[in-house]
């Protein structure tokens, strides 16, 4: 008899044998300095900066949008990823490294 087709969970990340990669926690985080996550409502496009210092230690920190509710549109359908600009400050104060903003390369399809 054939194995079920298991359904993959759209919040985690597979390698190339399917198998789950365990995703970082709010913990893990917290040991590297990171204290906030980037909030981003699929249904208005509102975005917000959130704490995660009221969230437990072992969650996930994909799972945080699963207790998150956009606060201009009430909606659920939340994306949550990692808060860029305060990680980037934080190598700022740390190593001195600043990162340059270049624009995009145009490139001339005529020439």
């Amino acid at each position: 008899m054939a194995d079920p087709v298991r359904r993959r969970n759209p919040r985690r990340s597979y390698d190339e044998h399917g198998r789950e990669i365990a995703p970082p926690t709010v913990g893990s985080a917290r040991a590297e300095g990171e204290t906030t996550v980037s909030a981003r409502c699929y249904d208005c496009g509102h975005s917000a900066i959130v704490s995660t210092d009221h969230f437990p230690a072992d969650l996930p920190i994909p799972d945080i949008e699963l207790r998150l509710r956009c606060s201009a549109c009430q909606g659920k359908r939340i994306g949550v990823m990692k808060d860029m600009q305060a990680y980037y400050a934080r190598l700022t104060a740390e190593t001195g490294w600043k990162m340059e903003i270049k624009p995009w390369l145009k490139l001339d399809p005529e020439a």
